[in-house]
């Protein structure tokens, strides 16, 4: 055998052998939002801020006063175990520590990689001990033993203060997230980022702004988030401050300019969005054939509340409802509704149904396959049709001629909690993850995806079409994935 062809079979091997970079998880591919309330630890280069959380690493640009990405899609490490996080004077290299080893980030390829131990590094400033007086944002309190006292009588504890040796410190709270101050003057400022709460049951877009909420869980803030995509930053609309917005799970959420009204098991309440306070809540006392209520949805000056034991509705938003067809939707669990012009497409326990509001007619759906017999558990809207989820797939409702298209692969995923469709596919959420089915050109393409390709979390309770984006909500928080991504094979 000569020598280059010994060279030749050599360099074959090698590029077999060797790992290649970027070869799991696609760049780019997901960047998850959650609650990142918990800071672990702190680090400071000259440019940047870098917070360890319980959900993952997020980054504040000191030069422009603003949030960047989350490091929560990069591919290589539990983004939720970080305990430690280090960075050099100009920001050219990451560290973070784990509970079993060190990593490296690598900005290229936006991927960590496992490190044996952690080098020198060139640094500015250092991890500092409480002031003994600082000046907290107006209704809250701070007491020098090292906590924040919040207007409900909370106390968040400062699990660490950085000293970047340039003026400023920045502290990181258990339970409030990160929070600025100058070291001259001691006055703090939130540096709110992220979600009020890790489940997101519910999220809509209204004008520019994506609102998300969901299950209040346990002893940490809960309530309504709202999220400037344009600007990335987030603003609070925190439950529990005030006996009119108690800590509830919000199951539904609709809006016209003035009121956000959201849907809890307890009924509906009015939130003033330029008040940023409840005015009213309604429940069965007030007309609600029921007070879970579960969906919502706005035809003009009408709202249609859907709810756990049937249909009811509000006109010009009175302070009473009325039930809608109490002999067909009585005691029925109204999972989901959607409107198209008059009509109100309604996803129900004992099937699928079209209201038509002008003239009070309803119709029971029913597809060849019989698909839409019973536990219909999700209902969308894409121009000229209507898609509904039931256990046993999803099913396609031309409006225009009333055919059906039944799509049965879809239920291999598990019961669907949400859907979301496009002129390209439709995807599906359930307790398995994300699936995906192109179903263009007659396609039938299916494809699913799970905390492997960078989902928060395998329980997805939510989705929302955006462009080539889709956001999957899930109980660890929202997942922005790329599904149109040009590099993925499908």
């Amino acid at each position: 055998m000569t020598a280059l062809r010994k060279l030749v079979i050599l360099g074959v091997l090698c590029c077999c052998l060797a790992p290649v970079a970027g070869a799991g998880r696609l760049e780019g591919q997901a960047v998850t939002y959650a609650d990142f309330s918990h800071v672990n630890d702190i680090a400071s280069s000259m440019s940047h801020v870098y917070f360890a959380t319980t959900e993952g690493i997020i980054r504040y640009n000191k030069m422009t006063s603003s949030w960047e990405e989350p490091l929560t899609g990069a591919d290589g490490v539990d983004s939720r175990d970080i305990q430690r996080v280090w960075v050099d004077v100009f920001d050219e290299k990451l560290f973070a520590k784990t509970s079993f080893r060190y990593y490296e980030y690598d900005l290229l390829f936006d991927e960590w990689f496992p490190m044996a131990e952690l080098p020198n590094i060139e640094t500015k400033g250092a991890h500092v001990g409480p002031p003994p007086v600082m000046y907290a944002p107006p209704g809250y309190m701070y007491s020098a033993d090292g906590q924040l006292i919040g207007p409900d009588g909370r106390r968040y504890t400062f699990t660490d203060i950085f000293d970047d040796r340039s003026g400023n410190l920045w502290l990181g709270t258990w339970g409030h997230g990160p929070i600025a101050a100058n070291s001259a003057s001691y006055v703090m400022e939130f540096l709110t980022f992220g979600l009020l709460q890790n489940r997101v049951n519910t999220m809509m877009f209204h004008g520019d702004q994506l609102w998300l909420s969901g299950a209040a869980l346990g002893e940490d803030r809960s309530g309504v988030t709202e999220f400037d995509l344009e600007r990335n930053t987030f603003r609070h609309y925190e439950s529990g401050l005030d006996n009119d917005f108690p800590i509830v799970d919000i199951n539904a959420m609709a809006a016209d300019d003035k009121t956000l009204y959201l849907g809890t098991p307890f009924g509906l309440l009015l939130f003033d969005r330029e008040m940023g306070r409840v005015r009213r809540r309604l429940s069965d006392r007030r007309g609600l054939i029921d007070d879970n209520v579960l969906s919502l949805a706005i035809m003009g000056d009408t709202l249609i509340v859907g709810t756990e034991a049937g249909l009811s509705i509000l006109t010009e938003y009175g302070d009473s409802a009325r039930a809608v067809h109490p002999d067909v939707f009585q005691g029925q669990i109204i999972y989901d509704l959607e409107v198209d012009d008059s009509t109100v497409w309604v996803a129900a326990t004992e099937g699928a149904y079209r209201v038509t509001m002008t003239t009070g007619r309803i119709q029971r759906l029913s597809d060849p396959d019989l698909y839409l017999s019973s536990w219909v558990t999700a209902v969308e809207r894409f121009e000229d049709d209507i898609w509904f989820a039931s256990r046993y797939g999803v099913v396609r409702v031309r409006s225009r001629t009333g055919d059906f298209e039944s799509y049965p692969e879809a239920a291999g995923a598990g019961d669907i909690n949400a859907l979301a469709v496009n002129d390209t596919m439709f995807a599906t959420g359930s307790n398995q993850g994300l699936t995906i089915t192109y179903y263009q050109d007659g396609r039938r393409n299916t494809r699913g995806f799970t905390t492997d390709d960078g989902l928060a979390s395998n329980y997805v309770y939510s989705l929302l079409m955006d462009g080539d984006y889709i956001w999957v909500g899930t109980e660890l928080g929202v997942t922005r994935f790329w599904w149109n991504n040009p590099r993925r094979i499908d």
